[in-house]
């Protein structure tokens, strides 16, 4: 027998095994190792989200390109600061804003803009947070608006002064005002709406911020309180946006999102002296 009728005979057993039921082993070199079910071996439970992009439903699920993204940025080494810098410039573009900045959350954004409110680019003052000594040390918001989220401010230091009408914020306003901060989804329990809010930071030179963590869609909210005139925009790269949960994005004035990235953990930079 020819080599060829050989190799001929044997590329056809497999074939024939499968159609007369043979029990030689198919074992195939290529074969790919079975995917794990991790959720399945830590015992949870999976469901049909009809409620939201709730951060303790896990937020949103990430489309393909988003993964695919991940995965290619995963493959290269690169300067985080470098990866700021132009991610930040992208977004603030897309976003009709001066600058912009991705941070661990719409928390995140929120306690690293207030930090930058307070502190500007002085290093002195970022090193010398929570402790606001002889610093700028309250926010006033509205009573409606005073919820959980503001233990994202009081990470600094700050305290929170709750008001309900335009007379008893600017009454409220004094030396020790850093910020006026609004919270976008409880906007129609409050007496001030949100053009209000901005006008009367303008008036009293007073920085504002709004939180709009899970207001995407509709799209235009990523631009819209840019454009209204807030200082800073915190939002959650989590929900709307179909990003990662651990990220958010904080934009607004330049001056501003600079002083926030200040007071952001350092990167650690490693020389060596020869």
């Amino acid at each position: 027998m020819k080599r060829r009728d050989v190799i001929k005979g044997l590329t056809i057993l497999p074939v024939a095994g499968m159609a007369i039921g043979s029990t030689i082993p198919l074992v195939s070199s290529c074969a790919s190792p079975a995917k794990r079910d991790l959720l399945r071996e830590l015992g949870l439970r999976t469901f049909i989200n009809a409620a939201g992009t709730y951060t303790f439903m896990t937020g949103s699920l990430l489309p393909d390109e988003v993964m695919e993204a991940m995965v290619a940025a995963s493959k290269e080494y690169v300067l985080l600061d470098d990866v700021q810098d132009k991610v930040g410039e992208k977004i603030a573009e897309i976003c009709h804003a001066e600058a912009a900045t991705v941070t661990a959350g719409c928390w995140s954004a929120m306690v690293l803009g207030t930090a930058g409110v307070i502190t500007g680019k002085d290093q002195a003052k970022v090193g010398q947070l929570p402790n606001l000594e002889g610093l700028k040390s309250e926010v006033i918001t509205q009573l409606s608006h005073n919820t959980g989220y503001v233990h994202a401010l009081k990470n600094t230091g700050v305290n929170i002064i709750a008001v309900e009408t335009v007379e008893e914020l600017e009454k409220a306003i004094n030396e020790k005002t850093a910020m006026l901060w609004f919270l976008n989804y409880t906007a129609p329990y409050g007496e001030i709406q949100d053009r209000e809010w901005v006008e009367l930071g303008r008036k009293h030179n007073i920085p504002t911020m709004i939180d709009i963590a899970a207001d995407v869609p509709p799209v235009e909210n990523l631009w819209k309180y840019n454009d209204m005139g807030f200082d800073l925009v915190c939002i959650s790269g989590g929900k709307g946006l179909r990003g990662p949960q651990s990220a958010g994005i904080l934009m607004g004035r330049k001056d501003l999102v600079e002083a926030a990235r200040l007071n952001a953990p350092p990167a650690v930079a490693i020389s060596a002296e020869v």
